[in-house]
């Protein structure tokens, strides 16, 4: 960051009152500047300075922030007016046989039209308090005026960052529980090499499936009971994003992949790869997913400051407001580590079977989930709750505070009571 240019970019784009103040910045000068910037009676100037500093720079000093989401390239974009985004997919027609005589003339074929929306959910903000002590100190010099920069946009940029990374992943878990995501068992990929060789395996068979439409890689009949047409699709490579965990993918085998992740670009047959810490949800460690599947947009982002008369400080406040949801309309696939709990050689597929009363829900909508995997879900409005496993009651099952039913390796069928 060039201190120099900076103050001068800002001193030519100031108010009138500004650059009469401010002398032009130099290598020599910086004491000149502090003296006028400190003087309580530019308290105008000094305004002026930190708002130009927060609203003319701020693009340019979040690009070098040191920590960056690595899902927002997964991002939309700024969302169009209004607070709710509308997603449609209008779905495959069945085709009929030819009829010469016409009779179908006048009959009427209703695309089917498959819609959900998706509406503005994060509404955050993030302040910081300067004070003239503080901004006095920073033209000590242009190094503590650059360090001074940096602490003050980073401190509310990088909390906001930070904020949106655990969001969007924590959208892992809320389309896992509700049933968006088909589920595939895979052999835990950190433990062995032959483990990583399987699960790379998996990862290539439904990628290549994915480019064929199908209806079994999207969880538009688990999310909704309303609709029985099932959404057929497809993803290409190229739409398609593979997020992994980081012990994943440490742990796979360099020298095995090398001719299947392009690990300089971090793509997987011309498909993205993302890496994040970990994922929301006990045993996942691994999505498919089609581009479109985020939907996630920032609604706005602005900077605003307060000037209190009372403490001569003013207050930065950065809000965020955004989009943060994901799409049953696209495929969607997610890797769960499972084990053979009976060692009997399979790993098996269980039912969940929910016996709730009017005005109970789940959050969890699942019907069937593989052994040795983690089972939870939420329960609203219950009074009373029973969980049971391959025929046997599972003691501490639901916790009554927090409602929610938690079973952390599946052994069998699983049938949840609710009154």
């Amino acid at each position: 960051m060039n201190i120099e240019n900076l103050l001068n970019t800002i001193r030519d784009n100031a108010s009138s009152v500004y650059q009469n103040t401010i002398p032009e910045a130099t290598r020599t000068n910086i004491a000149d500047i502090q003296a006028v910037m400190t003087d309580p009676a530019h308290g105008v100037v000094q305004n002026e300075f930190i708002n130009a500093l927060l609203n003319m720079i701020i693009i340019q000093v979040i690009q070098d922030k040191s920590f960056k989401d690595p899902l927002s390239e997964l991002k939309k974009g700024n969302k169009p007016l209004g607070d709710t985004v509308e997603e449609i997919y209008a779905n495959y027609v069945q085709a009929k046989g030819y009829d010469p005589a016409g009779t179908d003339l006048l009959t009427r074929e209703l695309p089917d039209v498959k819609a959900i929306y998706h509406k503005m959910n994060r509404k955050d903000k993030y302040a910081v308090n300067i004070n003239q002590d503080m901004l006095g100190k920073a033209f000590a010099s242009y190094e503590k005026l650059e360090s001074f920069i940096s602490s003050l946009i980073n401190t509310l940029v990088k909390s906001a960052e930070r904020d949106e990374f655990t969001l969007i992943k924590q959208l892992f878990a809320q389309a896992y529980e509700s049933g968006a995501m088909t589920e595939i068992a895979v052999p835990d990929p950190t433990l062995s090499e032959a483990n990583a060789k399987a699960f790379t395996k998996a990862v290539k068979i439904v990628s290549g499936d994915m480019q064929f439409p199908s209806d079994r890689y999207n969880g538009w009949l688990r999310v909704q009971s309303s609709d029985i047409k099932p959404i057929v699709t497809n993803s290409t490579k190229d739409e398609q994003i593979l997020i992994v965990s980081n012990a994943v993918d440490v742990s796979l085998d360099v020298d095995y992949l090398a001719g299947i992740f392009n690990l300089d670009k971090g793509e997987f047959n011309n498909t993205r790869k993302i890496v994040i810490d970990e994922f929301p949800v006990k045993g996942m460690v691994a999505c498919l997913v089609d581009r479109e599947f985020f939907q996630v947009w920032d609604d706005l982002y602005r900077f605003t400051e307060f000037f209190n008369s009372d403490n001569i400080e003013t207050k930065y406040y950065l809000h965020v407001w955004q989009t943060l949801s994901f799409s049953s309309l696209v495929n969607s696939v997610c890797f769960m580590a499972s084990s053979d709990s009976d060692s009997d050689g399979d790993v098996e597929e269980f039912s969940v079977t929910y016996t709730l009363a009017d005005g109970i829900t789940s959050s969890n909508k699942r019907t069937k989930v593989n052994e040795g995997s983690r089972y939870s879900t939420t329960i609203t409005g219950a009074t009373s709750v029973s969980v049971t496993m391959g025929g046997s009651a599972v003691a501490n099952a639901y916790d009554s505070t927090t409602k929610k039913v938690t079973i952390d390796e599946v052994t069998g069928a699983i049938i949840i009571t609710a009154e």
